[in-house]
């Protein structure tokens, strides 16, 4: 499921940039305040914590610590743990990744990509047994996927929802698009009632999301051998006219094809680029057209 996937692996690749910026930071012996009487020091390559007496609370054998929601993510040999400032260990150093989250919830990831939440006292809220555990915007819901890639959503206190009976395509804030025993929905996991059916000859089709600043989140659905795009309202951003469409590397253009040929439309349902071209190159910033026998064009997106 690409926009689960890509979320996970955004936020690893943030966790280990940040780690990396991190160890930067302490990268000779140091000294932060973190809390009132509390100090994350460095000293021989090592970490602890200290207090404004110098006592070491926590002693100097860690690679590394790092401290959000009011506790230390501890790590050594390449694996993480969950410590309170007075060194009581809240959950074992035994995870690859322990990603904090907002509203007091730590996300859980094994090694062997086993994912969980905990909150700040180290209590399982969603049991350690997912294969992906995802938020939502603000962090009040989780989306999880089991080892039949079947999904389902924990609301923060870890009651189960929405059970793992769905395969979600595009979250859209607290609207998610997904399938059911071939039932395609728009489902709001904040009330039920306001789910919407969609049409049975409806088949919903991975979504790329860009992780750009204002998007808007659209989604490329199928209908009689004919593709279109549609929001979470389902109002139709697109017609389903198309022989195929794809994202783009800009969310506000889709490509599209008909008769074999290629161009682009943008979100407001104008055709930038006919549908003439044999190929398209892309770029973060511009597109390539390419046309046999002819010399290549540039498109920039518009902001």
């Amino acid at each position: 499921m690409q926009h689960f996937k890509t979320t996970s692996v955004k936020r690893t690749i943030s966790t280990i940039l940040f780690v990396s910026l991190s160890t930067l930071i302490y990268s000779q012996n140091s000294k932060t305040k973190i809390e009132e009487n509390r100090f994350i020091e460095r000293r021989d390559n090592k970490f602890g914590i200290t207090d404004s007496l110098k006592n070491v609370i926590i002693p100097f054998k860690y690679d590394f610590i790092e401290f959000k929601n009011q506790r230390l993510i501890i790590r050594n040999n390449n694996l993480n743990g969950l410590f309170s400032l007075d060194n009581k260990e809240l959950i074992p150093i035994e995870f690859e990744f322990i990603l904090p989250r907002k509203n007091d919830r730590f996300i859980l990831w094994k090694k062997n990509s086993i994912n969980g939440l905990s909150d700040t006292n180290g209590k399982i809220i969603i049991p350690i047994k997912y294969k992906r555990v995802s938020s939502t915007e603000n962090d009040d819901f989780y989306i999880t996927e089991n080892e039949n890639n079947l999904n389902g959503v924990y609301d923060y206190n870890g009651k189960n929802i929405i059970p793992e009976e769905y395969k979600f395509y595009t979250v859209d804030k607290y609207k998610i698009f997904a399938t059911k025993n071939n039932k395609v929905q728009i489902i709001d996991i904040q009330n039920s009632k306001n789910n919407i059916d969609l049409d049975k000859k409806i088949e919903l089709i991975e979504t790329i999301r860009h992780y750009s600043m204002d998007e808007n989140l659209f989604q490329i659905i199928k209908k009689e051998n004919k593709y279109g795009i549609i929001n979470s309202k389902n109002e139709t951003i697109i017609p389903i006219i198309y022989d195929e469409i794809k994202s783009s590397e800009n969310w506000k253009y889709f490509i599209i094809k008909q008769k074999n040929k290629i161009g682009l439309i943008n979100i407001n349902g104008i055709v930038t680029k006919e549908p003439i071209y044999d190929n398209i190159q892309l770029r973060k910033e511009y597109i390539i057209l390419k046309r046999k026998n002819l010399k290549d064009e540039y498109y920039s997106y518009e902001n």
